[in-house]
This record gives structure tokens, C-alpha cells and sequence, in this order.
């Protein structure tokens, strides 16, 4: 194999564990959407079923009823984030071990098993994220029944004002903690390994990429391209240092629905694209501070 094949294979196969790593979130996502469109459903049938009169409601045994609806709520979006955990927790080795056998060099055989301890950390803080918004849901579903109950607002009123709370309280917490915290086990997985290969490998560093997200934060699409040594953090303008994008220890303002990545870099080895990737049309459409950094 040749430089410039070996070169096309590592980016190339960086490229698609990037795209695994996407479609994990995707995947969760897709199922924390489906749990709580039941959910949804359960509760609207419960509250088609309660009489238009909200004198003659059964406060109690309603909410009885929607408890029943919610109840599969928890245990399944918590079998869906534990088993998008680990799989999130592979990708992120994957991303530094997969590229490089693909470019004829086997970490698996030179290396041990990343120390998983960080994982079961991220895992028990999630739980206890989802166990939150169910349990916030709940709470508040259960106050908009009794203020239908004193009649401070009608049945029809009650049932639009659930559903959407199932999608602002519900949906939307969900999908940032997809991105975040699956995003995060992916990163710090990559990270640790990296760490482990910068021991056999001469001149590996780690590159951040930018999302690409339209409406991204402007300090991270200002360090895309910036190569730092792995042991070393990204320096953003702001002052901030990341040791990688999500990384724990960085400010939530700068970590929170990141879609940014760190990926491996080796500098001998010529890229297409070594340094910041040009921005998109539409995201020059789409943002301003986007066209001024390009001008820039």
C-alpha cells in the first residue's frame, strides 16, 4: 500500500465512523420519539374518554389513568439510553481504531481496552436525566388536570396543553440529552484511546471538526482545523479549553448539544482538507456570523 492509498483509506474510513457515530443519536432519538408518541396517544385516549363536563371528573382515578399511560415512559426511554451508551462508548474507540486498520496499522493487537469507568459515571447521570423529565412530566400533567378540575380552564383546553408539554418537556430535553451525553460517551471514548495510540504511534494529534450545524457556536467553528497535541485542549477564543467537544469538564454553555468531533490526525501523512473546511451555501445563507468568519 502506497502513501497516498493508505492516506485515502484512513480518511475515508475516519469519514464513516464519524457518520456511525451521527446515526447512533439518530437511532435513539428516533426511539425516545416513538415511546413518548405512545405515551402521547395513551394520554389523549384517557382524556377523550373522561366527560366533557369537567364537573363530572374523577380527579383521582384520571390521573390513576394517565400514571398507567406514562408507565412504560421511563423504563423504556432508560433500556434505550443504556443501550445507546455503549454503543456510543465503542464508536468513539472505533473512530481512532478503525481508521487506522484500515490504513494497515492494528491498534487492537498493541492495545488494551479503554478503562470503562467514566462510561458507568455518564450512564448513572443519564438515568437520572430521564428519571427527571418523566417524573417532571408527570408532575406537571397531573397540575393541568386539576386546574381543568376546578374548571379554571375546559377539558379540550387541557388536552392541547398536555400534548404539547409532552413534546416541549418531553421531546425536546430528550433530544439534547441524545446529543449531548451520547455525543460525550462518543468523545471521551476517542479521547482515551487516542492516548493509548500516541504511546506507539510517532506524530498523532487530534484535529476538532466543526458540526455544521447552520446555527452553531461561533467559537467552534473558529477553531475548526485546530490540531493540539492529544494530551493537550483545543483552545477557544473565549478562553475556554476543551480537551475534546462535550468534553465533562468544560462549561455547560460551551458543551451542551455540541455536534462538533475530534478526530485523529496524523501530520506526515498529507489530507485533502488539512486545515478549517468551507462553509457550506446554505449555511452562508443561513447565518451571518458565518459569512463575517469566511470573510475573515
Amino acid at each position: 500500500m502506497n502513501d497516498r492509498e493508505r492516506t485515502r483509506r484512513f480518511a475515508t474510513e475516519r469519514k464513516q465512523r464519524l457518520r456511525a457515530g451521527i446515526r447512533i443519536q439518530q437511532d435513539t432519538a428516533a426511539e425516545v420519539k416513538r415511546l413518548l408518541d405512545t405515551a402521547t396517544k395513551r394520554i389523549a385516549e384517557v382524556l377523550a374518554a373522561a366527560p366533557s363536563d369537567y364537573k363530572l371528573w374523577q380527579l383521582t382515578e384520571l390521573q390513576r389513568s394517565i400514571a398507567r399511560a406514562t408507565a412504560d415512559l421511563q423504563p423504556g426511554m432508560s433500556r434505550a439510553f443504556d443501550g445507546s451508551m455503549d454503543v456510543a462508548w465503542r464508536a468513539g474507540q472505533a473512530l481512532i481504531d478503525a481508521p487506522f486498520a484500515a490504513a494497515g496499522v492494528d491498534l487492537t493487537a498493541q492495545l488494551v481496552a479503554i478503562d470503562n469507568r467514566k462510561l458507568l459515571s455518564m450512564r448513572a447521570f443519564v438515568t437520572d436525566r430521564i428519571q427527571d423529565i418523566t417524573t417532571s412530566l408527570v408532575n406537571r400533567i397531573n397540575a393541568e388536570l386539576g386546574q381543568a378540575a376546578i374548571g379554571t380552564q375546559t377539558p379540550f383546553e387541557t388536552a392541547e396543553r398536555i400534548a404539547g408539554m409532552m413534546q416541549s418537556g418531553g421531546m425536546r430535553r430528550a433530544t439534547t440529552i441524545v446529543r449531548t451525553e451520547l455525543g460525550r460517551a462518543f468523545s471521551v471514548a476517542a479521547q482515551q484511546r487516542q492516548v493509548q495510540a500516541a504511546e506507539i504511534l510517532p506524530g498523532l494529534k487530534k484535529q476538532w471538526r466543526r458540526s455544521g450545524k447552520v446555527h452553531s457556536r461561533y467559537e467552534h467553528d473558529v477553531i475548526d482545523g485546530q490540531i493540539r497535541d492529544v494530551d493537550k485542549p483545543f483552545d477557544l477564543p473565549n478562553g475556554v479549553k476543551l480537551m475534546h467537544p462535550r468534553d465533562p469538564s468544560g462549561p455547560i454553555g460551551e458543551t451542551i448539544n455540541c455536534g462538533c468531533a475530534s478526530i485523529p490526525y496524523i501530520e506526515s501523512w498529507k489530507v485533502r482538507r488539512p486545515g478549517r473546511q468551507a462553509f457550506t451555501e446554505e449555511e452562508m445563507a443561513k447565518s451571518r456570523l458565518k459569512r463575517l468568519l469566511a470573510d475573515a
